[in-house]
């Protein structure tokens, strides 16, 4: 075992003295100081770092929730410009680019007010492009169809469809939470963001947002909440998926690589709870215990922002700091150890005291080579930056540039280092009035931080828009020694809004005016009329529709442009023409004095439309339909000039077409008349005001009645009785028609078969069609589904068509009528004699039974040529293997004269009036029945 050597002077020699304790003493003491303070300044520099990136992660969220909001209101500008009514093609078209923009945009909706008493017709409406379609409400199961109720808030254009087909239909209005927000936008008249809520879409398992915006009738906003409620046609909505929206925003931004940190982005539920809907775990390395308290614990930022009214909250989250973050102060204290290590050891040891020395120098050449790398580094990253960013100097006049990035040279086009001495002020326009200037010049004044959108001028003349930011930089004692300005060329955005602005006042197709447009044109004529009056002119093309139907869209739309020049050019330089919609068209006539003198600038428009137009390969000629409302006569505002002017219009479509119209008073009441008319009929139906008379058809050989006729009826409660010929035309106008023909054939057959049960014999049942529902592609499948609801056998229904109905598509009819045979329903042609068929269609129509109309059975007795016209009628349907009936039969005469020509049945008022189903009953009973003149 080896010992010490027990000599005293080699145990002096090697003992440490008093002064070398004392000197390592005090090195410890200074670099604990001197790492104290390195520490503080690396976590004020992480501190200030880690709030930098949470900025920019919070802008980047909602720089995303603004571009949504964006694409809403130019979405609501389409509505606004359509006076609230947009084709679902103009709808797709307009939307398709905004929703295909961002992933994170669910889909762009439509959402309409639909009425009780609309619902019927607006399903119907759907149904033929979406079989089976309801109208659907949320349930704990999934979407059901909903119940009965006053009104409905239904998801009616939606993009993308692919994604989103089981939205079109939803009803949000049942939803009490989706009604609270939807109506405070309403109420408010602004954009109003939902809370935090399950989509519709992916069957509730997607957390998202909805943005709405309120649709007003007319497309304008009105003063009060009351008037706003009773305008509102519905909503635009942007459907967010609120984690995509975080996720896509942070990855295209190039934030969510970082490891060591997380976030999470919180929204607020209907309860007013707190509801992360996007979190981000960050992977912190494992790291020693002496490393994590070296390195300092988790970091908490939170940035609360709000969208459309909702509060939301992104807060980041630092794990840990890495140990890089902090080679500073880490250095100097082991240097400070080392050095006051080695002085002591210079003390104890003065012949190592060149050897220590040199190993300092080494490490402290090494320190200054990390600084000069971390300094080239952030060089290099400005140099990198996209944005222009200028260096100014804050201690010299004129705050000239000391230092330029590669992006700003690019953008204003200078040669690299051209830009530094320059001042600052030689890049923006030397205009005194704009504002942004004087809001930078105050901040580098006050030398405090500034934003301003200026017009900057680039060194080939050309003017940017720029968003410009102002930051100063301090020294050690607070003073501002430079200013980094910052800046963001807008130019492009600006340009786009401008055209947003120009397509909200003008019709994208024609140029002309638009609605929005013309009623600020009216307004402005009437305040500088002088006591002149201002004509409104509502004119409207005729048949138009039939050149899209026939030709096609694309034809139709430069048909519509040419007119439109035609139009315009027809017009003085003080005169208006706007494009209302389709192919309306609306004039502002000013200085003419009197009626004569609108009336003459009103028919060269017309001559102007009238001439021969070459649209491809066809020529077009078209007449015009025209409606003059007056200032101050017929209305003091736009909106009353162009009502009675439309009002006017409609008159003279009315009266013939292709003709002018002044408005009269009394054309107000007619259309008002037809309005309560058209109202009250929508919610007939649905009210079960309709009912069935019956009228029996009498076999002319036995006496005995063989079947019925249905005729409908309406009972109103305050109208009373409604004739069918002022009801019939308007229900085919709306197409009411069709759910009302569907009541009216389910309701027969169903009382045709009661009655066959009822061992009243083979009855059969006639019910007539309109040319609405005959031209209705599921035709077919319907009269077979309700054979097969109510039991009936096909061929005790006849189905009555009228010569018209069915010489508009001759094809297409004949195909519908074989379908209709081939099921065994009989059919019949009514008012046969009346239309224009010819021998050779009525050979190829598979028809059963020909009616003669009633106006040719009138003129039977005392009429030689009405007879023989009869007489002939009844010799071609026996030639054809056809039955004939003659309706409207009411003397002994015609009914004498009807059985000598060999007419099979009769119906008319000599046997029975058409009267209820149980009125009708009692004549079935008897069977064979008498005839009964009218004047008996």
């Amino acid at each position: 075992m080896n010992r010490l050597p027990a000599n005293p002077l080699w145990r002096r020699r090697h003992m440490v003295s008093r002064a070398a304790v004392a000197t390592f003493l005090v090195g410890l003491a200074l670099a604990a100081m001197l790492f104290g303070v390195a520490r503080q300044q690396e976590a004020e520099r992480a501190r200030v770092d880690f709030e930098q990136r949470a900025t920019e992660r919070t802008a980047a969220v909602t720089r995303a929730f603004f571009e949504a909001v964006a694409d809403l209101r130019s979405l609501n500008l389409l509505f606004v410009a359509g006076r609230g009514e947009v084709s679902r093609e103009a709808f797709d078209a307009f939307a398709g680019p905004l929703a295909a923009r961002n992933p994170y945009v669910r889909s762009l909706e439509y959402q309409r007010f639909v009425s009780g008493a609309g619902r019927a017709a607006f399903e119907v409406a759907h149904r033929r492009d979406r079989p089976g379609f309801t109208i659907r409400e949320r349930s704990p199961g999934g979407l059901v169809p909903a119940p009965q109720r006053a009104l409905y808030l239904v998801t009616d254009y939606v993009v993308p469809i692919a994604d989103n087909a089981e939205v079109v239909g939803y009803d949000s209005w049942a939803d009490l939470q989706q009604r609270s927000f939807v109506q405070q936008a309403i109420d408010s008249n602004a954009t109003t963001t939902s809370p935090v809520l399950r989509l519709v879409q992916g069957d509730g398992a997607l957390r998202g947002v909805l943005i709405v915006m309120p649709v007003y009738r007319g497309g304008r906003d009105p003063a009060r909440v009351p008037e706003r409620r009773a305008a509102a046609l519905g909503t635009t909505a942007v459907v967010l998926d609120a984690a995509v929206l975080v996720g896509s925003s942070l990855e295209a931004a190039r934030l969510v690589n970082d490891g060591d940190y997380t976030f999470t982005l919180y929204g607020y539920g209907a309860d007013g709870t707190r509801v992360p809907v996007f979190r981000h775990a960050g992977m912190p390395v494992a790291q020693p215990a002496l490393a994590r308290w070296l390195g300092g614990g988790p970091v908490a930022d939170t940035r609360i922002f709000h969208v459309a009214g909702a509060r939301w909250e992104f807060e980041s989250r630092r794990l840990t700091r890495r140990l890089d973050t902090q080679s500073g102060s880490l250095l100097i204290l082991g240097s400070g150890i080392l050095l006051s290590f080695a002085a002591a050891w210079l003390v104890q040891m003065r012949s190592a005291r060149t050897r220590r020395i040199e190993a300092l120098v080494e490490r402290r050449t090494a320190d200054l080579a990390l600084t000069a790398g971390a300094l080239r580094l952030h060089q290099r990253a400005i140099e990198a930056a996209a944005n222009p960013i200028l260096l100014v100097s804050a201690t010299r006049h004129g705050y000239p540039i000391e230092y330029a990035n590669p992006a700003c040279e690019r953008t204003l086009g200078y040669d690299p280092g051209e830009l530094a001495g320059l001042p600052l002020a030689r890049l923006a326009l030397s205009d005194p009035d704009e504002p942004g200037l004087e809001e930078l010049r105050q901040a580098l004044y006050e030398c405090r931080k500034g934003h301003a959108l200026v017009r900057q001028a680039a060194r080939d003349g050309r003017v940017l828009l720029s968003e410009v930011y102002i930051a100063p930089v301090n020294n050690a004692d607070g003073v501002t020694e430079h200013f980094v300005v910052t800046t963001y060329d807008v130019t492009v955005a600006k340009r786009y809004e401008a055209e947003l602005a120009h397509r909200a006042r003008y019709d994208t197709l024609t140029g002309l005016a638009n609605r929005a447009l013309l009623s600020d044109r009216i307004e402005r004529a009437i305040a500088t009329a002088g006591g002149m009056p201002v004509w409104t002119v509502a004119l409207d093309i005729d048949n138009f529709k039939l050149v899209n139907d026939t030709l096609g869209r694309r034809l139709g739309d430069e048909a519509l442009c040419a007119l439109a020049v035609r139009i315009a050019g027809a017009l003085r330089q003080v005169d208006t023409a706007a494009r209302t919609g389709g192919d309306d068209f609306m004039l502002v006539l000013c200085a003419c004095a009197d009626e004569g003198q609108a009336a003459a600038q009103v028919q060269s428009v017309r001559e102007a439309i009238g001439k021969p137009l070459r649209v491809d390969e066809h020529v077009l000629e078209f007449g015009s339909s025209a409606g003059v409302a007056g200032y101050p006569t017929d209305g003091r505002d736009a909106e009353t000039l162009v009502k009675h002017a439309e009002v006017a219009m409609y008159r003279a479509k009315q009266t013939g077409r292709n003709a002018v119209h002044f408005y009269a008073p009394h054309m107000n009441a007619h259309a008002l008349d037809r309005l309560a008319l058209e109202g009250a009929l929508r919610g007939a139906l649905r009210d079960d005001q309709f009912e069935l008379h019956f009228q029996p058809q009498v076999d002319l050989h036995s006496g005995r009645v063989v079947g019925t006729e249905a005729l409908i009826r309406w009972r109103h409660p305050h109208l009373g009785t409604v004739r069918p010929d002022r009801f019939i035309a308007l229900a085919e106008e709306t197409g009411l028609i069709v759910p009302i023909g569907a009541w009216v054939l389910e309701k027969a057959c169903r009382q045709n078969r009661e009655w066959q049960r009822a061992g009243l014999g083979p009855l059969r049942i006639a019910v007539n069609l309109s040319a609405r529902q005959f031209a209705e592609p599921g035709l077919v499948q319907t009269v077979r589904g309700v054979l097969d609801d109510t039991g009936l056998d096909a061929d005790s229904l006849e189905i009555e068509l009228t010569e018209s109905m069915m010489m508009a598509d001759v094809e297409a009819a004949i195909e519908t009528m074989r379908g209709l045979k081939a099921m065994g329903v009989k059919l019949s042609i009514d008012d046969f004699g009346t239309g224009y068929s010819s021998l050779a269609y009525l050979k190829r129509f598979p028809v059963d039974v020909l009616k003669i109309d009633q106006s040719f059975v009138r003129d039977i007795v005392g009429n030689a040529d009405g007879a023989a016209l009869v007489d002939a009628i009844i010799s071609l349907a026996h030639g054809l293997r056809k039955q004939v009936i003659a309706e409207g039969v009411e003397t002994i005469e015609q009914l004498d004269y009807l059985r000598d020509c060999g007419c099979d049945e009769v119906q008319g008022h000599i046997y029975a009036r058409p009267e209820p189903s149980g009125d009708v009953e009692a004549l079935l009973r008897r069977g064979r029945v008498e005839p009964a003149p009218a004047d008996a």
